[in-house]
């Protein structure tokens, strides 16, 4: 009778266990797997590019800024 009360006792901690893991699991990949937006749009990449002096080349290459290296720039 004793080992009939153990044994159920650590059954249900097991499942116990393993139903607190499944949780945990479903919870952790459900929030994983929403996309994530744009940090900057093109409109604040352009404004920051032009800012800094560079030229935007977004409607060629998307994103991009083109900056003048220093060794070229005239004194």
């Amino acid at each position: 009778m004793i080992a009939v009360t153990m044994t159920t006792g650590l059954g249900r901690k097991i499942l116990l266990g393993v139903l607190l893991g499944a949780a945990a699991c479903g919870l952790f990949s459900g929030c994983a797997s929403m996309p994530q937006g744009p940090t900057y749009t093109d409109a604040e990449l352009q404004a920051m590019c032009e800012r800094r002096g560079g030229w935007w080349r977004g409607n060629l290459i998307p994103g991009y800024c083109e900056y003048q290296s220093a060794s070229l720039q005239s004194p």
